[in-house]
């Protein structure tokens, strides 16, 4: 039974207060600790020079929102901080709608707070990445599509339909939400149901409406995100690749999922008794639905890799767990006090602030070259002044990697388009006849494996100069050895 006293405490300011103390916290502390945006976020905004329908690596949703908060902030970067925490506080609060509709507020509230324990929404979401937008996508597509089982209102599929088609538009990871989707509404009266209503079939319509612009692009660009993808999961063919893999990624997700269970036991200390006596009752359609929505994906990614001997990577498993709080509670039950329950939320206030704190010192001490502590903005600056003085004229192009160009055409005062590896098929939107025109700033980073050499580019490039080396010290880590690049200038062709 329910302890009435916890009757009187209001979950919804609680939720209020910590969703507001998270996002505050975890948007602060990297835009007051790092000098350079993260690796994703810097790729993000070099995709969002020019709008497109999908690029190299992913759909368009991560370059458009980073685009839109570029325009906010004035490009200073705080805004992609601010964006990462949003996706994370929408995730919250889709578990927490979805909560309340299964268990009372009060164990809906304690299902979310649960989630700070994983550091896929500390550590892992400051960085404004596909991972870390598919918390949203993934949470409001769960939400509605409970909503609409249950409800069936034509205004929940539409929603369904939408944040489905743009969690695809985002990363085609969500296949394995979509898949547990379609078994949830064969494998349940309710969900067979649905077949003969108009709802279902509106909500598909939304989806491929919402996929279709980029579904033409992919003909267009020869299907440049697909291959990516192949490319990232496929490794020299092995058994053993049918037995690691899945295991790998299976414990890589047991821990990230520690720190939570540690919160959670701190509900089971003190008063007895530990469990609800009796339980909740919690409907047949509910478990399913927890099952299929909140474990399936999961299961299904072990599974694929199981069959197929994909690798797979640790943090794709950013969405995977966002129900993982929620299927405990309801499984075990705890019993609350106000005791228990003000205890619990001091040992998760304490331990945001641990955790920001502890990211905070980490970067100001650090030791190690990190991404946070990288010169970008002092390369950047230098050389757009030093083309300025010998062309007088601005700066309209860099090529070279991802990272070092990104980092020049981000902290460039004439925001210059990237020439990624000067491969047209990894930047479709460089004319390189107008390049020619008017001149490049070329760059290699001479601590990483060359993509492209500098023999392969004075071919195609013969009026480049002969390019130089420079060394930058790295930030805060004054022992570490130097970031060495080397630059050449193709100057404007004058003709």
């Amino acid at each position: 039974m329910i302890n009435p006293l916890i009757k009187n405490i209001r979950a919804t300011y609680w939720l209020i207060a910590f969703i507001f103390l998270h996002v505050i916290a975890w948007t602060l502390a990297p835009a007051l600790t790092r000098f350079t945006l993260p690796m994703d976020s810097m790729e993000g905004a070099l995709w969002g020079r020019q709008l497109e329908w999908g690029y190299d690596k992913n759909p368009f949703m991560n370059g458009w929102l980073t685009a839109l908060a570029l325009k906010i902030d004035g490009h200073s970067g705080w805004a992609i901080y601010l964006f990462s925490q949003i996706s994370v506080a929408i995730c919250f609060w889709a578990v927490w709608r979805l909560g309340k509709k299964i268990v009372p507020p009060i164990y809906a509230l304690l299902a979310v707070l649960l989630l700070e324990g994983m550091q896929y929404y500390n550590f892992h979401a400051i960085d404004f990445n596909d991972n870390t937008l598919e918390l949203a996508t993934w949470a409001l597509t769960a939400l509605f599509f409970y909503q609409a089982l249950r409800l069936n209102k034509l205004r929940d599929w539409v929603l369904t339909g939408l944040f489905a088609g743009l969690g695809m538009m985002t990363k085609y990871y969500i296949g394995l939400l979509l898949l547990p989707m379609a078994l949830l509404l064969l494998t349940t009266s309710k969900g067979r149901e649905q077949f003969k209503k108009s709802g279902l079939y509106l909500a598909a319509l939304v989806f491929i409406a919402v996929i279709t612009p980029h579904v033409v692009w992919l003909f267009s660009h020869d299907f440049v995100t697909l291959d990516y993808a192949v490319g990232r999961v496929t490794s020299p063919p092995s058994w053993y690749n049918h037995l690691f893999f899945p295991l790998q990624f299976a414990w890589q997700q047991f821990e990230v999922l520690l720190p939570m269970l540690f919160l959670f036991s701190v509900l089971f200390i003190g008063k007895k008794p530990c469990r609800l006596t009796p339980a909740m009752v919690i409907s047949q359609f509910d478990k399913a639905f927890l099952f299929w929505i909140g474990v399936g994906p999961f299961l299904l990614t072990v599974l694929l890799s199981a069959f197929t001997g994909i690798k797979l990577r640790a943090g794709w498993g950013q969405p995977l767990l966002s129900l993982w709080g929620l299927i405990l509670i309801v499984w075990l039950q705890p019993f609350l006090t106000p005791a228990k329950f003000y205890r619990f939320i001091a040992v998760i206030f304490g331990f945001l602030i641990i955790t920001v704190t502890a990211y905070t010192v980490s970067l100001i001490r650090a030791n190690e070259p990190s991404s946070a502590n990288y010169p970008g903005k002092k390369i950047a600056v230098l050389f757009t002044q030093y083309w300025h003085e010998k062309y007088h004229t601005p700066l309209k192009y860099i090529a070279g990697s991802r990272w070092l160009a990104g980092n020049m055409a981000f902290y460039s005062s004439d925001r210059p388009q990237v020439y990624i590896d000067w491969n047209h098929r990894l930047s479709p939107w460089i004319d390189e006849q107008k390049l020619k025109e008017n001149g490049a700033i070329f760059v290699w980073d001479l601590s990483e494996g060359q993509r492209v050499t500098q023999d392969e580019v004075e071919k195609r490039f013969e009026k480049m100069s002969k390019p130089q080396v420079y060394e930058f010290g790295w930030l805060r880590n004054k022992n570490a050895p130097p970031v060495k690049i080397m630059v050449g200038f193709l100057p404007p062709d004058k003709n």
